[in-house]
């Protein structure tokens, strides 16, 4: 079972962070929620609590920990969000257990694990790891998730929430996450989904959100100005409730 944070009661809303990252740099949408909603925040194989466990070869097996564990936790039907590589583990998600999810949110997303717009390639980023310590290299990355860099107020948050990362866990999670591409797939996506990115997103460039955008059937798209790859803390005041809403909203 992945390690994860609890909280609020009613519907079951999953939160999924991404690439050295950890649920608890989602406190303020999971405060937010939980006025509402039953909000479960994951942490993925690798990554912060859950960096002991093994991470698996493919994205599907990823997909498969996230389930498994909120099945575990006693819940059949669930709104999923995922953020950056988190937004992959909830797409390959939606495809593979689709009674399992009411609603679908993709932030700061991709169809595939080819990221040519990148801030740097996942070759430059393995390399990064493998000279620096992983420590060094996660607050990094951190920094460029902001417009601001590590000048936000919020940047030492986030860094501290990420904190705990495997070494060897983030370079196979590279490795699974790079060959992955639904693209061919994006079709198949029946539940009511909403897309969301940064306008200036430097990790998931935009375009990536229109593509998803156009390939999910029905899919509602909100493009957040002034924000990074981090815009659920860029702009909150905007994120949270636009969050709320869709999940509010009656399904088609």
């Amino acid at each position: 079972m992945l390690n994860y944070r609890r909280f609020g009661s009613g519907k079951t809303v999953v939160l999924q962070h991404g690439f050295v990252g950890g649920g608890e740099y989602f406190a303020p949408l999971s405060a937010n929620l939980a006025q509402n909603y039953d909000v479960i925040a994951t942490d993925l194989p690798g990554f912060a609590g859950s960096a002991h466990i093994p991470v698996p070869d493919t994205i599907a097996e990823v997909a498969a920990a996230l389930v498994d564990t909120v099945t575990g936790l006693g819940v059949e039907r669930f709104s999923l969000l995922g953020h950056s590589l988190g937004s992959v583990t909830a797409l390959q998600a939606a495809l593979d257990y689709p009674e399992r999810i009411e609603k679908l949110i993709l932030y700061g997303s991709t169809p595939s694990g080819t990221l040519p717009d990148r801030f740097e390639t996942w070759d430059d980023t393995v390399s990064r790891i493998e000279s620096e310590s992983i420590e060094t290299m996660a607050a990094w990355i951190a920094a460029t998730w902001f417009v601001d860099g590590d000048k936000h107020p919020l940047y030492e948050f986030t860094k501290a929430a990420g904190a705990g990362a495997s070494q060897e866990g983030a370079i196979q999670m590279i490795r699974t996450s790079a060959p992955w591409d639904i693209r061919d797939r994006l079709g198949e996506i029946s539940m009511p989904t909403l897309v969301i990115c940064g306008d200036s997103d430097r990790s998931t460039h935009p375009g990536l959100s229109y593509e998803l955008w156009h390939g999910i059937p029905n899919a509602q798209l909100c493009v957040l100005p002034g924000c990074a790859h981090n815009a659920h803390l860029e702009l909150s005041e905007v994120f949270n409730p636009l969050i709320a809403r869709f999940l509010a909203g009656t399904s088609s």
